[in-house]
Parts: C-alpha cells; sequence; structure tokens
C-alpha cells in the first residue's frame, strides 16, 4: 500500500485549496481508512472530513469550492429614534438640570425608546438649547388651584423624574414633593386636596362643666387638693395639673369657696456651729 504522504507537506504539493481539500478526503473516499483515522493523521476534526465527504459525494468537485462570503461594513452607529431625540430636545428646553439615567427613564416613559446614558449625554451635550414650546409646564403658583399643581407633581414623578427636579422645576420644596407624593401612594387622588389645619381634638380640656364639676366639689371639700380632686372626679381623661389650674381659677372668680390655710409647724432655728469652718478660720486670721 502506498503511503500516505504527511498532511504537513501537502502545501508544498498542492496549492490549490480544492486540492488540498480531496487530498484530504480521498482515502476515505476509496475505503482506506476512516474518518476518524483520517482526522487524527490529518489533526482535524472528525466532523470536518464527513462534512467534505457529503459535499462531494452531493455535489462532486464543486463541493470542495469555498462558500463565496459577502464583505459587510458593520455601522457600530444606530439611527438614534426621531421621536427620542425631539423628547429631549424639548425636555433641554425645559429644565437643564436632569442627570442622564433620569432623561433615559424619562424617554422610555415617553416615546418608548431604550437609551443607554452614555448615548443620552453625547447627543445632550450635541443638541442646542431651544426655546420650549408656550407653556408646555406651569410653575407651581401658576396653577388656580392647589390640587392641579399637586397633580402636575404626580404626574412628572411618574414619567420619571426625580424629586429633586422636580422641586427644582416648580419651585417648591423637597418635603413638600415627598409629602405629597406619599399622600398619593396611600390615599390616591383624594389625598391631594387640601386639607384643614384646624386641630381635630379641643386643645383646652378646660371648658365650663370641668370647672362647674370641680366649683362644687370645691365647695364640699375646701381642705381637698388637686390629687383628691381627681379622684373625687372620676375622669380619667383630665390630667391633675388640669385640675390644679381649675381650682386655682375658681378661687379667682368665685369668691364663696372657702379658703382654708393650712397651719404649718414652725421649724427651730438652726443652732450655731460651735465648730468654726476653714472659711471662718481664714476670715478671722486675716482680720486679726
Amino acid at each position: 500500500m502506498e503511503q500516505l504522504p504527511d498532511m504537513a507537506q501537502l502545501p508544498l504539493y498542492f496549492h490549490d485549496p480544492v486540492q488540498r481539500r480531496y487530498e484530504l478526503i480521498r482515502p476515505v473516499l476509496l475505503d482506506e481508512c476512516t474518518a476518524t483515522e483520517r482526522a487524527a493523521h490529518t489533526h482535524h476534526h472528525p466532523d470536518t472530513i464527513g462534512k467534505l465527504k457529503r459535499r462531494f459525494e452531493q455535489q462532486g468537485m464543486l463541493g470542495l469550492f469555498p462558500a463565496p462570503v459577502e464583505g459587510r461594513t458593520r455601522d457600530r452607529r444606530r439611527q438614534l429614534p426621531e421621536a427620542a431625540v425631539q423628547e429631549l430636545q424639548r425636555l433641554k428646553g425645559l429644565y437643564g438640570g436632569f442627570h442622564y439615567r433620569e432623561l433615559g427613564r424619562i424617554i422610555s416613559y415617553k416615546t418608548g425608546d431604550r437609551l443607554d446614558h452614555k448615548t443620552i449625554k453625547r447627543l445632550w451635550q450635541r443638541l442646542p438649547v431651544s426655546s420650549p414650546p408656550p407653556l408646555p409646564q406651569l410653575d407651581y403658583h401658576s396653577h388656580a388651584t392647589r390640587p392641579q399643581a399637586r397633580a402636575q407633581v404626580i404626574t412628572l414623578y411618574c414619567q420619571g423624574w426625580t424629586k429633586i427636579s422636580i422641586s427644582r422645576f416648580l419651585h417648591v420644596s423637597r418635603p413638600t414633593v415627598r409629602e405629597w407624593i406619599c399622600r398619593f401612594e396611600q390615599e390616591d387622588l383624594p389625598g391631594l386636596a387640601d386639607r384643614s389645619r384646624a386641630p381635630k381634638a379641643p386643645a383646652r380640656k378646660a371648658w365650663l362643666p370641668l370647672m362647674i364639676a370641680v366649683y362644687h366639689l370645691q365647695k364640699r371639700h375646701p381642705d381637698a387638693g388637686r390629687f383628691r380632686m381627681g379622684s373625687l372626679l372620676g375622669q380619667d381623661d383630665v390630667s391633675v395639673r388640669t385640675i390644679g389650674r381649675v381650682m386655682a381659677l375658681n378661687k379667682r372668680v368665685y369668691d364663696d369657696i372657702p379658703h382654708v390655710r393650712r397651719p404649718r409647724d414652725k421649724q427651730a432655728p438652726s443652732p450655731i456651729p460651735t465648730r468654726p469652718s476653714p472659711l471662718m478660720r481664714y476670715g478671722s486670721s486675716t482680720v486679726g
């Protein structure tokens, strides 16, 4: 049997790639060896040998010709959507303090296009500053009612605006913007209505019925203090300090409340210390 030439020497014999491919599969076509053995001998993959063999059996020598390759140049710059560019132009005319990721969220909400923050940064720096359309957004103080201004805050927040951008654009503080958003999340649209600032519960507990009840108890128990008066009154929602203030007010208003002066034991005067203190000794030595 003729010894097969070394695979490294095939380019020296054949300069045409079709001839090299035919020589690669020729022993397999003549049943001199299998595709696996030929692949091990030529340092090729068995699938490559099998593929070339099938192409030769189907198309002959034409199957060994290289497939035509179409050269295409890849355009790295993709065409930006016109709607996204127009929206970015409008936002730049409205307010110039946006963050680039924030602009990406707003454009995604408005046009549905997802743009990278680096692309938005490059386009934002390239676009000229144009005048916005007449009254596209209203200031907080330009709305007729406050609920309309709060609804404008919620609209901008849902579109992707940050709280600091809403605060600077509408000229309202960030705590106020945060409060309106929290009220909308908890109560929906009714939470944006105006609320009364008056206290829901009365601030003063010393009202007239309480003063009259304490007045009658003071006449019956003139020697009672505020703690005993609180137990006699039997109202747990009234503090002892409130009862004391009502008692003092009743004594100033009503003259028929007996004033009971409590006797106090007189304390004996403290004796003069027999042993002088260091300060006294120092003073006596100085004088002498």
